[in-house]
C-alpha cells in the first residue's frame, strides 16, 4: 500500500513514517515503513513533511534566501497569492458579454479549480519534500540512478517553460496596458504610437524590476500598489456602469480570438508559483519556533486568497459593456478607469519578471561585470514582444492562454496521476515478516495488542477514512485532467479551426 511521508498507523514508534528500521525489524509493530533506496539525494531537498513545521537546515535557508523568492512573511505570501487574480483577465470581465446564469457558475467553478489546483501543488510538494517545481518533475519522470542525461534536459525544459511564459505574460500586460492608455493621448503629441508609450511604461517601471528578489521593499509596493488601482478602476467602473456608460475596454484589441466569454474567466483564474511561495513561507518561520501562528498556514492563505479574489470579481459579472460608446458628457471617469486599468497591469510586470529564470551565460561573462545581462536581455525581450504588430501580438495572446490553462489545470493533475499511479512509492509499508529480535515481555505485549479490538478497531477506521479521502482526490484529479483540461483543449482546437 503506497503512502505519503506522514503515513499514520496505530502505534506511536512508527506514527511520524520518516524512519525505516535498519538492523532488523521490530516485532512489537504490526506495521513497518520501508522508504524507496533507489532515490538519489538532492540537495535542493526540503522538508514539508508537516504545514506546521519550521525548516531548520542552514544550507536549504541560504538557498531560499539567495533566490528570486526569499523567505517571505505571511502577508506578503498572501499578497502574491492574491495579485494574479486582479489582472488582465478581471479587468476583462466586463466585457465577456455573459449571461449571469453562465458568468456567476463559471467564476466559482474556476475559482474552485484554481484552488484544487493549488492545493495539489502544495500536496505533491510535502510528498516529494522539494521546494521547486523543477525539482517534483524530476522526482515524477527522473528519479533513480542512471538517469542524469532526463534529468538534466527536463530541468532545462521546465526552467524554459517557466522562462517563455513569464516573458510572455509580461509582453501581454504591457500591450494591454499601452492599448488602454493610446487612445488618451492626442494624436498630435510624439508620444501617440505603440513603440513609444511602451518605452515610457519600461522605463518607469525598470527600477522596481531590477530589484533583487520579491522580498524587496519596492516589488512589494509596486505589487499592493497593482492590487490598489484595481480596486479603484472597479470603482469607476462602478460607476460608469451606474450611468449607463461602460464600454468596451481598449486592451481587448490586441487579444486572438480565444479570448472571449468563458475563456477571460478561464485565463482570470490561472496561477503560478505555488511551490516557490509555500517554500518561502516555512523558510521564513524561526527555526525555533515549533507552533507557527495559524496565519501562516498556506492551505489558510490560499484559500483566503481565491476566495477574496473571487469577492472583487464576482460583482463584475452584473456589468456588461457596450462595444458602441454612448455620448458621454464627461470623459473623465473613462479616463480615470483606463489609467488604473494600465497601472494596475503594469506595476504586476516586475514581480513576473523577476521570478524568470535567468539566461544562461558563460562563467567568464558574469565575472568580468556585476551588470544584470540576463535581466536586462530578458526586459529588452519582453519590451520587443509588447510591441509586435497587432497580428502577432493576437497568436501569442492565444498561446498564452493555452499555455496557462495546461499549467494550472492540467499539468498538476498529470504530475499526480503519474507519481500516484504510475511510479514506485516513495515509501511502502508492509506488515513485518522476520524473527522476533526483542525480549518475550515485548513479544507478548505485541501479542496483546494484536489482539486487542480497540486498536485494531482504530487502525481500520484510520485506513477508512485514508482510502475515502484518497478515492475522493483521485476522482477530483481525473476530473481536472479529463473533462476540464481535456474538454478546453479540444475546445481550443476548434476555435482556432473555425469549427465552433
Amino acid at each position: 500500500m503506497a503512502a505519503s511521508p506522514r503515513s499514520s498507523t496505530s502505534f506511536d514508534s512508527f506514527s511520524s513514517g520518516r524512519e525505516s528500521p535498519i538492523h532488523g525489524f521490530d516485532s512489537s509493530a504490526a506495521l513497518i515503513l520501508v522508504t524507496d533506496s533507489d532515490g538519489t539525494p538532492n540537495s535542493a531537498s526540503f522538508d514539508f513533511s508537516s504545514d506546521d513545521e519550521a525548516e531548520g537546515d542552514s544550507d536549504q535557508l541560504e538557498r531560499l534566501r539567495s533566490s528570486s523568492i526569499p523567505p517571505l512573511s505571511s502577508i506578503s505570501v498572501f499578497l502574491y497569492l492574491l495579485a494574479p487574480f486582479l489582472k488582465l483577465g478581471a479587468l476583462l470581465v466586463p466585457d465577456g458579454g455573459l449571461p449571469l446564469k453562465i458568468s456567476i457558475p463559471a467564476l466559482v467553478f474556476f475559482a474552485a479549480l484554481s484552488a484544487f489546483s493549488r492545493q495539489i501543488w502544495y500536496m505533491l510538494a510535502r510528498y516529494v519534500r522539494r521546494a521547486e517545481l523543477e525539482e517534483i518533475v524530476l522526482e515524477t519522470f527522473a528519479r533513480g540512478r542512471g538517469k542524469e542525461t532526463r534529468r538534466w534536459a527536463l530541468r532545462h525544459v521546465v526552467r524554459i517553460a517557466i522562462g517563455i511564459m513569464r516573458v510572455m505574460l509580461a509582453a501581454l500586460y504591457m500591450r494591454a496596458a499601452v492599448d488602454v492608455l493610446l487612445p488618451l493621448i492626442p494624436q498630435t503629441l510624439l508620444l501617440s504610437s505603440h513603440i513609444t508609450v511602451a518605452v515610457l511604461l519600461a522605463i518607469a517601471v525598470s527600477p522596481i524590476y531590477f530589484a533583487s528578489s520579491l522580498g524587496a521593499r519596492s516589488v512589494i509596493y509596486a505589487s499592493w500598489a497593482s492590487i490598489a488601482a484595481y480596486a479603484a478602476w472597479f470603482a469607476f467602473t462602478t460607476y460608469m456602469h451606474a450611468k449607463g456608460m461602460l464600454v468596451t475596454s481598449a486592451g481587448s484589441a490586441s487579444l486572438g480570438i480565444l479570448w472571449q466569454g468563458i475563456s477571460t474567466i478561464v485565463f482570470t483564474f490561472t496561477t503560478a508559483s505555488t511551490i516557490p511561495l509555500y517554500s518561502s513561507l516555512k523558510g521564513a518561520l524561526q527555526p525555533g519556533n515549533a507552533s507557527p501562528k495559524r496565519s501562516q498556514s498556506f492551505k489558510l492563505l490560499s484559500t483566503l486568497s481565491v476566495g477574496f479574489a473571487l469577492l472583487l470579481i464576482l460583482p463584475l459579472a452584473f456589468f456588461q459593456s457596450s462595444p458602441s460608446p454612448p455620448s458621454i458628457p464627461t470623459r473623465t471617469p473613462k479616463v480615470f478607469a483606463a489609467f488604473f486599468n494600465a497601472g494596475a497591469l503594469t506595476l504586476s510586470i516586475p514581480s513576473i519578471l523577476i521570478t524568470c529564470p535567468s539566461l544562461p551565460s558563460r562563467v567568464s561573462i558574469r565575472r568580468a561585470t556585476n551588470f544584470p545581462l540576463s535581466k536586462s536581455l530578458l526586459y529588452l525581450l519582453t519590451l520587443c514582444l509588447s510591441v509586435l504588430p497587432t497580428s502577432w501580438v493576437k497568436v501569442l495572446s492565444d498561446v498564452l492562454l493555452v499555455l496557462a490553462f495546461i499549467s494550472t489545470y492540467l499539468v498538476p493533475a498529470f504530475i499526480h496521476i503519474t507519481i500516484h499511479n504510475f511510479r514506485r512509492p516513495l515509501s511502502i509499508i508492509v506488515p513485518p515478516n522476520t524473527p522476533a529480535t526483542s525480549s518475550s515481555q515485548a513479544q507478548l505485549e505485541a501479542s496483546e495488542s494484536r489482539n486487542d479490538e480497540l486498536l485494531q478497531r482504530k487502525e481500520r477506521t484510520l485506513q477508512r477514512r485514508r482510502l475515502g479521502r484518497r478515492l475522493v482526490w483521485d476522482v477530483g484529479v481525473w476530473m481536472l485532467l479529463v473533462p476540464v483540461g481535456g474538454g478546453g483543449l479540444v475546445w481550443a482546437g476548434g476555435r482556432v479551426a473555425g469549427r465552433w
